[in-house]
């Protein structure tokens, strides 16, 4: 009820139904207008133009059926709400600006050699995400160890401490993670903190400032308007911390009680990180640097936080990042080329399951080559209507052979895969429209790493306290086409 009522009272839900009422103006002027012919006229016109631009423009197919059924159900409105939603709300000088910031990055790397040269780590390569050695790996295989481990390394830090989350909730995790923070910057270490608006909306209006007489340098990332501005799909969902140069960790774990179980709203929640030592925390620090640099304008020396140490290491880590502005679509191409590559075993966990096309027939080709897939998804939802969207995709996978399993205890939320036991992808983006297209992410693509010995026995006992699904019961009509309709607009979702 606490929950409830929070969620009713934030600031989301008044921002959110103040453009609500916004959306609920602008049908009402279209409709009204609508009774001159040739406002009619000009609608419909322009909602076939947009259709036939999506036939001809739009590559994903999903996507495509997304926007095509509500602007032809509703011609008169379909058109101008989509000129509307795909705007992105930045000008030609911010999106030029972020270009060249994300240009620097190559004279920062360009010294690096890809010593693996695979088709995964040339990829990475080409988009100046370089493939490191000289770097330990440590699994984290609950929110609780990556806590706990986290606050020990916090405590040391000497010179700076960066920190990246989709989430900040107060609670018992955020004020023992403060508790330090405000210490450091009394000892006069350098502390920079991005949260995004929109998932931390529970913190009160302009925390950040809050933060900033603490001695924090706190940034907002995409602060939520009033007005109508669908930017605001633009999230950060990353989860960064670096200490020092020297260590770093990622992961799905935001700042909240419920991902250290000492709330527990869904059942036991799952999740996972990593935590990096060692050359590639210079690119974990250069995707902290560029956003930061991003929201705020401001200058940055990357060189200053360039910290190189020498660790003894096994295997290959290469940290990177995935935004929406520069449309290359890295997670999703990462995903891909993974399962593309397996040979004998891919394992997956994801919080959502809503995928589009060509990530469904991968998994499905893979499947019924004799690759052994398999894919642990949540036994409690944490988002009902997101999860019958996931539950809808889970009877065609299964007839290609690809083995689902839920997590009896509760919610898994940790996003990773494994493939053949040699190589692996970590870190902060869902297997869903949102992660893929919209947000902000991170991860990291490990390859023959200690850690991942470690990572196979998380699966394998994730799987042990899990059911797997050999059908889908049988639901009533509504339920299904509920689905039906959610699916057809998963794209959006």
């Amino acid at each position: 009820m606490k929950r409830l009522l929070r969620m009713v009272l934030s600031r989301t839900s008044l921002i959110l139904i103040l453009i609500l009422a916004q959306l609920g103006f602008l049908f009402y002027v279209l409709n009204y207008l609508s009774q001159y012919l040739y406002i009619q006229i000009i609608n419909y016109t322009l909602s076939v133009l947009i259709v036939l631009y999506l036939l001809v423009k739009e590559e994903n197919p999903i996507y495509k059926l997304s926007w095509i059924m509500p602007i032809l159900i509703f011609p008169l409105f379909g058109g101008i709400f989509y000129i509307i939603y795909r705007q992105q709300n930045f000008s030609k000088k911010v999106l030029s600006r972020f270009i060249g910031i994300d240009r620097d990055r190559m004279h920062h790397v360009k010294d690096i050699k890809n010593t693996l040269g695979n088709k995964t780590s040339n990829y990475l390569s080409q988009l100046n995400w370089p493939v490191y050695q000289n770097t330990k790996t440590t699994f984290l295989n609950s929110g609780e160890v990556m806590y706990q481990t986290m606050l020990r390394d916090l405590w040391k830090a000497k010179s700076f401490i960066f920190l990246e989350f989709f989430i900040i909730n107060k609670g018992i995790m955020w004020d023992n993670i403060l508790q330090i923070l405000v210490e450091k910057a009394k000892e006069g270490v350098e502390i920079k903190l991005i949260y995004d608006d929109f998932g931390s909306s529970t913190l009160p209006y302009r925390y950040h400032r809050h933060l900033k007489r603490l001695g924090i340098d706190a940034v907002p990332f995409n602060p939520m308007r009033l007005h109508l501005n669908f930017a605001m799909n633009y999230r950060d969902h990353r989860k960064i911390v670096v200490i020092d140069g020297k260590i770093g960790y990622t992961g799905g774990i935001n700042i909240g009680d419920e991902y250290i179980n000492r709330i527990q709203p869904f059942g036991h929640w799952l999740d996972a990180g990593i935590r990096i030592e060692g050359d590639a925390v210079w690119s974990l620090s250069l995707c902290f640097l560029e956003n930061y640099r991003f929201q705020t304008n401001k200058h940055i020396d990357y060189l200053f936080y360039k910290r190189p140490q020498d660790v003894q290491s096994d295997g290959y880590v290469a940290p990177f990042n995935d935004t929406p502005l520069d449309r290359e679509l890295v997670s999703k191409s990462m995903y891909l080329s993974l399962i593309n590559e397996a040979k004998h075993t891919i394992h997956i966990t994801t919080p959502y399951l809503i995928i589009d096309n060509e990530l469904s027939e991968a998994l499905k080709l893979a499947a019924k080559s004799g690759v052994d897939v398999k894919i642990i998804i949540p036994y409690v939802p944490d988002k009902k209507i997101i999860f019958m969207v996931t539950e809808s995709y889970v009877p065609e996978l299964m007839q290609a052979g690809v083995k689902v399993y839920r997590y009896t205890p509760g919610f898994i939320h940790s996003k990773m895969m494994i493939i053949d036991g040699r190589e692996a992808m970590i870190g902060t983006c869902n297997l869903d429209f949102r992660s893929l297209y919209l947000h902000f992410e991170n991860s990291v693509y490990l390859n023959q790493v200690s850690a991942l010995d470690d990572m196979k026995k998380y699966i394998n006992e994730t799987i042990d306290v899990s059911n797997q699904v050999d059908h889908i019961g049988k639901r009533n009509i509504i339920y299904r086409l509920l689905q039906v309709i959610l699916r057809g607009f998963a794209s959006l979702m």
